[in-house]
């Protein structure tokens, strides 16, 4: 279970909580498996932006969620949004 968290972020700037699947976060300073973390972004930011931030390749991203719905890595994010982030899924 994920916290409840406030936001209390900066002008110009937006504060989001990511969590980050399987082993997409293991390079990530600052991730914790259970909690995730909180990311400070401009205001405007796109999925594809955050993945950058984080230095994380789009190909090794499977599956992008924002509060709960599937969206594209083109999505502007929001201030107080709960992204996460899956690895691919393979098998048969």
């Amino acid at each position: 279970m994920v916290k409840n968290f406030i936001v209390k972020a900066r002008a110009g700037k937006m504060e989001i909580q990511v969590r980050l699947y399987g082993l997409l976060g293991k390079d990530v300073a600052g991730h914790d498996p259970l909690e995730g973390m909180r990311v400070e972004m401009p205001d405007g930011s796109t999925i594809k932006d955050l993945m950058t931030h984080l230095s994380i390749p789009r190909k090794k991203v499977g599956i992008i969620s924002v509060d709960g719905g599937l969206v594209k890595d083109t999505k502007t994010l929001q201030d107080g949004n709960f992204v996460r982030l899956y690895r691919p899924i393979f098998g048969g």
